[in-house]
Formats: structure tokens, sequence, C-alpha cells
């Protein structure tokens, strides 16, 4: 379980003084979790604090627990936590394929079998050749998605990541990643402000527009 107790956090020297005051949820395994709401109102900054990246204009209070341990101030590569950030950032140097095959984890065998899954499961078989400059920007959002869960973390943190996803692909991929996450009984917190990144049925929902 992936938990958040009283968090408070705001930009330095900037007013509102907080963006988000006295915070608090938990997010079970298999549990879906929409932070929904308009820009600005520190959806963004809230997941990078859960996954641990530095923000030096950003000050926060409270505790974040994972798996009833105190990660709050546990670094980032020692939290197990995947994120598919807003800037999808994929390895310049490294083809399609070659991106996800560097996410699995070093213990695992038949890593081809598993990236010619996400491949086909993604719809991305025909650009698994070519390099990140290459690729539209939905195509680089689709690939930091399959790598982020080829990585297999103990819990995911999703950035607007169907954003850049005309209506019909955004359909059958939201599905798939979804679906994949609630196979895998791990946590997952979701960041939208588009209504179409998730089903009222099948997700909790946290709107900070209230």
């Amino acid at each position: 379980m992936l938990e958040i107790k009283n968090l408070s956090l705001g930009i330095k020297n900037k007013l509102p003084k907080y963006l988000i005051e006295n915070l608090s949820f938990k997010v079970k395994k298999g549990e879906i979790l929409v932070i929904f709401g308009k820009s600005g109102l520190g959806k963004t900054t809230l997941l990078n604090l859960i996954a641990g990246i530095e923000q030096i204009n950003v000050f926060s209070s409270g505790k974040i627990f994972f798996e009833n341990q105190d990660i709050t101030f546990k670094p980032i590569e020692d939290r197990g936590i995947g994120f598919v950030m807003q800037d999808r950032y994929l390895f310049p140097h490294f083809n399609v394929r070659e991106n996800l095959l560097f996410a699995i984890p070093k213990n695992f065998s038949k890593k081809s079998d598993f990236v010619n899954e996400f491949l086909d499961k993604g719809s991305i078989k025909e650009i698994e050749k070519l390099y990140p400059y290459q690729l539209s920007g939905g195509q680089i959002s689709r690939v930091a998605c399959l790598r982020t869960l080829l990585s297999f973390p103990k819990a995911i943190l999703l950035d607007e990541p169907f954003s850049s996803l005309d209506n019909k692909t955004r359909k059958t991929f939201k599905h798939f990643v979804l679906n994949e996450i609630k196979s895998r009984n791990i946590p997952c917190i979701l960041v939208s402000h588009n209504k179409q990144d998730f089903e009222k049925k099948d997700e909790s929902i946290l709107n900070l527009n209230l």
C-alpha cells in the first residue's frame, strides 16, 4: 500500500503559500487513484515528491509510506516506484526496442519475449527500430509507458500518460495500461486534467478542483 499522511507543499517565495495542504490518502494494491484537476494545482509536484525527485524550489511537510515503510527521505533508486513523467525521456542513442530492453530487470530471462509482447500490445511493433528523434509525441508517450511497465516496479505513478494520444489510440492504449497495472496488483496514481483518461466506475478519484 502507498500512503500519504498530512502532506502539504508549495513553491518557495510564491503565492498561494500552499498548493496542497494537509492531504492524506491511501492507495491499496491493485487500486488506481486518479488525481484530477486543472493545471497549476500541484499535481506533478506531488508525484515528484512521492517518486523522490529533488525539487529545490519546493517546500513540503508530511509523510510518505510505502509497504509500511517511511520513504519520505529515501533516495529515488531505493523506492521501487515507477514514474511516467510529463517530460517523456527516452535514451536518444537507443532505438525503441533497445529502450524497452534496457528497462527490464537484469535477473529476468527471456527479455526479448517480454519486449515482443509489449510491442504488440502497445501497437508499436512497426516503430521498434526507430530512434526517439524519429517518433511523434504520441509514440514517445506509448514507449515511455511501456518502458516503465517493463521495469516491473512495485508501484507506478502516471503523469498525464495519455495526453499526446488521439482519441482512438487513447482508448485502446489506456485500456491495456490500466488493465496491466491492475493485473499486477500494484498501487497506481494517475494524474490528469482530462476526464477521458479514466473511467469513473473503475478508479478512485481525488478531485483537486473542489
